[in-house]
C-alpha cells in the first residue's frame, strides 16, 4: 500500500497563520500536522508516500523530507502549479507514482486523529469495494457535507449526490482507501474532487463505495484557528492516544526558548523553541508555539508565532 497526503491547499480558514506557514507545517507540540499524517500511514505499514504541495511549496517539501527521514519513509513530492488541483486532480497528476495495482491510502493534510484504521483497511481488503471512506458519526448541529450509508455500510450519496435509497448521514474523516479504478473516473486535466466527481460517478454506475464508521478515538480537521487551538491543548493534556505522546504533567520548556526568571509557569504548559516569555504568568493549559512572544498573561490558550 502506498499513501498520499494532500498538502497543497491554501489554508484560507487559518489565515493569517497560513500566510507565512503552510497548514501542513503548523506546529503541534514539537511535531507538525504533516508529520502526524505520515506517522498515521506508518502505523498501517506504509513505507512509501506521495506528498502534494502548492502554497509555500518549499516549506512543505522541507517539512516532508525531514519527517519522512525520521519515519523511514520513501518520499515523492508532487508540486501542483500554477494552481492547486483539488483532491481529484492531485491523484491524476501523481498517477504514474500511484497506479501500480496497490491500494492507495489517501489522507487530507489537515487531519489529526488517533483512530484505529486497521479494521477499515482489513474490511476494504476483504470486501474489495472501489473505495472505502472512513466515516465518523455526524455531530449534532454540524454543517459538514454528509456521506449517507445504508445498513450494510454501502455509500448511497455524498453531499446529496449519488443514488436513491434510505441512508444515514455521517461525517467524512478525510481518509480513504482507494483502488485505481477511482482514478479512471476523474478528468484527465485540471482541478477536480475525488468525492463529488470520482466517487459519485462510480455510485451512479452502480459500483460499490464502502463507508466504514469509526466512533472511537479523537478526530479533528484542524481547519480553523479554533480547531488548531483545541488540537494543541488536547495534545498537551494527552487526549489523543498517539505513540510517543503523553500528557504533559508539568511544564516543558525548550532549551532554545528564552524565559524570564520572573515568569510564573503553571502546569500543564509547553514552551517551544525560539519562544520568548516575559515576566508574566503562563498556564495552566498553555501552549507557546515556536517563535511566539508572550508579554501578557496566557492561560488556557495558545500563543502563536510572530509572522512579521
Amino acid at each position: 500500500m502506498i499513501a498520499m497526503v494532500l498538502a497543497a491547499g491554501l489554508g484560507t480558514r487559518l489565515r493569517p497563520l497560513t500566510e507565512k506557514i503552510p497548514k501542513p507545517a503548523l506546529p503541534l507540540l514539537g511535531s507538525t500536522l504533516l508529520e502526524e499524517n505520515l506517522a498515521l500511514g506508518t502505523r498501517l505499514g506504509v513505507r512509501e508516500v506521495v506528498v502534494t504541495a502548492h502554497h509555500l511549496a518549499d516549506q512543505v517539501a522541507r517539512i516532508a523530507r525531514s519527517a519522512a527521514d525520521r519515519l523511514g519513509l520513501k518520499l515523492h513530492l508532487s508540486i501542483e502549479s500554477p494552481e492547486p488541483l483539488g483532491t481529484g486532480g492531485a491523484l491524476v497528476a501523481a498517477r504514474p507514482l500511484l497506479d501500480r495495482g496497490e491500494t492507495i491510502l489517501l489522507l487530507n493534510g489537515d487531519v489529526l486523529t488517533d483512530m484505529d484504521l486497521r479494521p477499515a483497511l482489513e474490511r476494504h481488503r476483504a470486501e474489495r469495494p472501489a473505495a472505502t471512506m472512513v466515516l465518523r458519526p455526524m455531530p449534532a448541529g454540524a454543517d459538514f457535507a454528509p456521506v449517507e450509508i445504508d445498513r450494510e455500510g454501502a455509500v448511497l450519496r455524498i453531499a446529496g449526490l449519488g443514488r436513491e435509497g434510505e441512508g444515514v448521514p455521517h461525517l467524512f474523516s478525510g481518509i480513504h482507501f482507494l483502488e485505481s479504478v477511482v482514478l479512471d473516473e476523474l478528468p484527465t486535466e485540471g482541478p477536480s474532487c475525488i468525492n463529488r466527481q470520482g466517487h459519485v460517478s462510480l455510485l451512479r454506475k452502480g459500483k460499490r463505495i464502502l463507508g466504514h464508521v469509526i466512533a472511537d478515538g479523537r478526530w479533528s480537521d484542524v481547519g480553523t484557528p479554533e480547531r488548531y487551538r483545541e488540537a494543541n491543548l488536547d495534545l498537551l493534556e494527552g487526549r489523543y492516544e498517539l505513540p510517543g505522546r503523553e500528557a504533559i504533567r508539568g511544564v516543558f520548556v525548550s532549551p532554545e526558548a528564552k524565559v524570564s526568571p520572573e515568569a510564573e509557569l503553571r502546569a500543564p504548559a509547553w514552551i517551544g523553541p525560539g519562544a520568548r516569555v516575559g515576566a508574566v504568568p503562563v498556564g495552566p493549559r498553555a501552549v507557546v508555539l515556536p517563535g511566539a512572544r508572550v508579554e501578557a498573561p496566557l492561560a488556557d490558550g495558545v500563543a502563536y508565532p510572530e509572522l512579521g
